[in-house]
């Protein structure tokens, strides 16, 4: 279910002015693997959760028709896709799960459904020690009170805000949030009476705060996206401008407050809002219409924006520290049929990106759920400065390469030229001296751990 806030913040506050379309950078090598058969919905119907090892846990329904049993697998901090385990027999017919790192490190996985053995419908949970190779037994984690009646078909979500899980249940009442597992879990409901209604479920942790900051599509009307801080306590919904879509995939910095998430006013161009904040502009491709917009964490702040249409084409951007600029927009093409929702983490520099789509692959379409390792791109800026004899002769050049990300300077970024090496300073320069009068083009190649190789051309 869907819905929107009554109560949305005015964008008030400017985070930067930057109208600007970028130009897009070219890539090799992207490869979308598919991870899983679970089937198109336009709506959240996987989980995922990195651990401390830099290992990526996934958690999605385990389709027996018409019962549904848990799968888990991970993906390497290399982006090596493992081996699917199953977590929950099928009869279960478990709802879509969360998941969670528990204080202690163990994974836990918490789903809505009526147990085989009592017939008795609730929350539950079951947890792993080992990485998502063996899980418990379920045990039930609800708090009790009646508003949890019909979790049993909610697709939930999952935060970790200091050391209790805090869960998204939609239910027919509008949007319930428990706190904690068991009988001491705190019930509440942020959203208002005209939100009753609420679809496509998201949430995300402010890590400056603490705050857990959910997002919904509203079936209300006027219905539309909203964005609304649920716990510690309930906070005012915010409407979010532009087009509604199906999907408002939400992200938090890894660090510094902020939660964030991607909308456009016009099918174009595409803009990233900070909840309880302002908006930037992010930027366009001609060739991508964005149909799915999607958001994930980075490193040292940054966000990753991506968004896509079902022509096989998809735009990846990811934000500076500040989340106030972005690098080249770079375009991603797949075989695309049909795109439902777009995802992932960041967290280790590349992106490990999820879409939920159908491929067009011959003989058979095969609907379910894509990966792929998106690496983050850089940016130099050259300036050469000949230097002359007494007698005005060229002697040699010297060449002054400034390595940015997104307008960051890189630090230990290697430059090479002409078989010439130095590595970017820690304002992100180095300078290189060419003897020689030359004249002509050179390659100038950069390249750092998790980017893209750059190479630009430079005239002597």
């Amino acid at each position: 279910m869907r819905r929107l806030g009554s109560r949305g913040l005015p964008v008030c506050t400017l985070l930067a002015v930057l109208a600007v379309t970028l130009p897009a950078a070219a890539l090799a090598g992207v490869k979308f693997t598919r991870v899983a058969s679970i089937p198109g919905t336009g709506g959240q119907v996987y989980s995922f959760v990195r651990t401390s090892d830099g290992r990526l846990h996934l958690v999605y329904p385990t389709t027996v028709s018409p019962q549904q049993g848990i799968t888990s697998l991970s993906i390497s901090p290399s982006g090596a896709i493992g081996s699917a385990t199953s977590a929950l027999s099928t009869a279960w017919g478990a709802s879509i799960p969360g998941l969670v790192v528990t204080p202690n490190g163990s994974l836990e996985a918490i789903y809505g459904a009526v147990s085989p053995l009592t017939a008795n419908s609730t929350l539950w949970g079951i947890t792993s020690a080992d990485g998502g190779e063996t899980w418990s037994a379920p045990v039930d984690v609800r708090s009790g009170p009646a508003l949890e009646a019909q979790a049993y078909n909610s697709p939930i979500t999952a935060r970790l805000s200091g050391a209790d899980p805090v869960l998204t249940v939609p239910e027919p009442g509008g949007l319930v949030i428990q706190s904690g597992l068991g009988p001491t879990a705190t019930v509440s409901e942020p959203t208002t009476a005209a939100d009753d209604r609420v679809t496509d479920v998201d949430s995300a942790l402010d890590a400056g705060t603490g705050e857990v900051v959910a997002s919904w599509v509203s079936l209300a009307n006027p219905g539309g996206m909203l964005l609304q801080g649920v716990a510690p306590q309930g906070q005012s919904s915010q409407l979010v401008p532009g087009q509604s879509r199906p999907e408002l995939v939400i992200s938090g910095r890894d660090q510094g407050p902020g939660v964030f998430a991607a909308y456009t006013t016009d099918g174009q161009h595409v803009r990233l809002l900070r909840y309880g904040g302002g908006t930037v502009a992010v930027g366009s491709l001609q060739s991508v219409t964005p149909a799915a917009l999607g958001t994930a964490t980075g490193p040292d702040g940054r966000i990753w924006v991506m968004w896509g249409s079902d022509n096989g084409s998809l735009a990846v951007t990811r934000s500076s520290k500040a989340v106030t600029r972005f690098e080249p927009i770079q375009h991603l093409r797949t075989k695309i049929v049909t795109l439902d929702r777009l995802s992932g983490d960041g967290r280790l520099g590349p992106l490990d990106l999820f879409a939920d789509e159908i491929a067009d692959t011959t003989p058979i379409l095969p609907t379910g759920l894509y990966h792929a390792r998106v690496l983050p791109v850089l940016s130099a800026a050259i300036s050469v400065k000949p230097i002359k004899d007494k007698k005005g002769k060229v002697t040699a050049h010297d060449l002054t390469v400034a390595v940015t990300d997104a307008g960051d300077a890189v630090s230990g970024a290697s430059v090479t030229l002409k078989g010439h090496k130095k590595k970017t300073d820690a304002t992100g320069h180095a300078k290189i001296s060419l003897p020689g009068s030359g004249g002509g083009h050179a390659k100038v190649t950069v390249t750092a751990p998790t980017y893209h190789v750059l190479t630009k051309k430079v005239k002597l």
